[in-house]
């Protein structure tokens, strides 16, 4: 499962750097917005700043998952997983109708499919744990270790 763990990771990495390169590539329309009236998204100018957030969001849902998968039982973990699932679904939805009916239309369609792939990428690692599967461990051979007579050592002076 660990090394699953760290493929996932990467990928995770990769989609962050493609979905950061994607969002940068916006129309001059949304730099000129930036650049003049919204500040707060200069972020989304720069790519390894981007990759760099979209990665940190990402990896924190790995742990999250990762940690209900390990800290619970199996059901469990995978109704939590389901519910992070459908938070996702409706990110991309409320995403779409955000990049439909508001200001961010006149964004390239770079930007959508950066947007909507960070959603592609949450649905990705919610999956990821919906199937996944914990590791049985059987303890087959319990025996009671006795405890040896550790003799202390003396204080004897010479």
């Amino acid at each position: 499962m660990r090394k699953n763990i760290i493929i996932l990771i990467l990928i995770q990495l990769i989609l962050s750097f493609i979905s950061a390169l994607l969002i940068s590539k916006m129309s001059f329309i949304g730099r000129l917005g930036i650049n003049l009236f919204y500040r707060e998204y200069l972020i989304f100018k720069t790519i390894w700043k981007t990759a760099l957030a979209i990665f940190a969001i990402q990896f924190v849902l790995v742990l999250v998952l990762s940690l209900f998968k390990y800290l619970t039982p199996n059901h469990f973990s995978r109704i939590i997983a389901i519910v992070v699932l459908v938070i996702g679904i409706a990110g991309s939805y409320f995403t779409f109708i955000d990049f439909t009916t508001t200001s961010h239309r006149h964004m390239k369609m770079y930007f959508h499919s950066g947007g909507y792939l960070f959603w592609i990428s949450w649905d990705i690692t919610c999956l990821f744990f919906i199937f996944s599967k914990k590791k049985k461990v059987i303890l087959t051979d319990l025996s009671i270790i006795e405890e040896k007579n550790i003799q202390k050592p003396s204080d004897n002076k010479v």
